[in-house]
């Protein structure tokens, strides 16, 4: 085996050897909501309201929502006693498509820069961060233009759900940011709620109307958090096995 190849091979056993041990954050977290608001602005513009209807609805501070979790429904890196007697509340961050929110904007679609954490556990967790890049469309309301939540008719109810993606780490440098130099995993938040004994044209009509929102409803989520192999450690460790592979042909052509 060539001087160039061993250092190949040994470089890929570090790579390895660095991800396996470790120790992203994965698994399933479950949340329980109370009251939720789900509301258009004035422009016609989005919001996800996950704390009771705030007086000032727009301001450049991020305002949040409170959930709670119990350890016995949570998997993976949310088990552990991190969670154990339904303790909280933990926090969620409130979503707003109109820009002149600032602390809560967030449009459907790729984020603003930079990525921001909608998931807040610091009261068991100082460190864990979620940071969300898409907020994915829902329900379409005219061509090309989507509600930040989708609502389906299921016979006489409706069934609202929101979708969320991002990014989750552990920041072991506290820079306040999952950057290269943490073990980042992705999350998927799966939100939802139903409307009894109503329709999906009714819930519309309730969002343009004078209040432009929906009554307060309780909600439930799903975080699920899953690895995201680094792309350099991948390529290393698939430029170390053709080498292998190479070298093992050389042999059997002697």
């Amino acid at each position: 085996m060539s001087k160039i190849l061993k250092t190949l091979v040994a470089a890929a056993a570090l790579a390895a050897a660095t991800v396996a041990s470790a120790t992203p954050i994965v698994g399933t977290l479950n949340m329980g909501f109370g009251g939720v608001i789900i509301r258009t602005d004035a422009t016609g513009k989005g919001n996800i309201d996950w704390a009771p209807p705030q007086n000032n609805p727009f301001t450049t501070a991020a305002t949040y929502g409170q959930f709670f979790s119990n350890d016995l429904f949570n998997t993976g890196s949310f088990l552990g006693g991190v969670f154990a007697g339904n303790t909280g509340p933990y926090l969620l961050h409130d979503l707003s498509e109109n820009s002149a929110d600032t602390g809560n904007y967030f449009p459907v679609g790729t984020s603003v820069t930079p990525l921001k954490q909608v998931v807040d556990l610091t009261s068991v967790k100082p460190w864990w961060r979620f940071e969300a890049y898409e907020l994915v469309g829902g329900l379409q309301i005219a061509p090309g233009v989507f509600l930040p939540y989708n609502l389906q008719q299921q016979g006489q109810n409706v069934f609202a759900s929101i979708t969320i993606n991002g990014i989750a780490c552990d920041d072991l440098n506290h820079n306040g940011s999952c950057d290269t130099t943490d073990d980042r995993t992705k999350f998927t938040l799966a939100l939802s709620s139903q409307y009894n004994n109503t329709t999906v044209a009714a819930l519309i009509a309730a969002l343009s109307g004078p209040n432009k929102s929906l009554q307060a409803n309780q909600w439930s989520g799903t975080l699920t958090a899953t690895t995201l192999p680094e792309p350099a450690s991948l390529a290393l460790v698939g430029l170390a096995i053709a080498g292998l592979g190479v070298a093992s042909r050389r042999r059997a052509a002697k």
